[in-house]
């Protein structure tokens, strides 16, 4: 399967939204908006079990808690946000080539 780090991200801030949408109890079981939100976050649930905690970490303040780059750089004790950044992009380069790969 091809992936590039464009479709890593979008699955990536996808994610929160497809747990509100997963835990919607108003929304059939069998909803197509459901069996995409879940197939969202099947993918983020496979791509993390390769990350490191660090990696991880970066992940989830920029996507799921929606941080800015300078607070994520504050938060894992960086000097300036364009330490953040790189550690993003490596990571999410790094998801992309491991699908590429499996």
């Amino acid at each position: 399967m091809h992936v590039t780090p464009s479709f890593v991200e979008s699955v990536l801030s996808a994610c929160p939204f497809a747990l509100l949408i997963v835990r919607d109890e108003n929304l059939p079981e069998e909803s197509e908006l459901k069996k995409i939100s879940r197939l969202i976050i099947q993918f983020y649930a496979q791509w993390a079990i390769l990350l490191d905690s660090l990696e991880k970490e970066a992940i989830e303040l920029r996507y799921f808690k929606r941080k800015s780059l300078a607070e994520i750089a504050a938060e894992l004790g960086y000097e300036n946000h364009s330490s953040a950044k790189r550690l993003i992009d490596h990571t999410v380069n790094r998801i992309a080539e491991n699908v590429r790969n499996s």
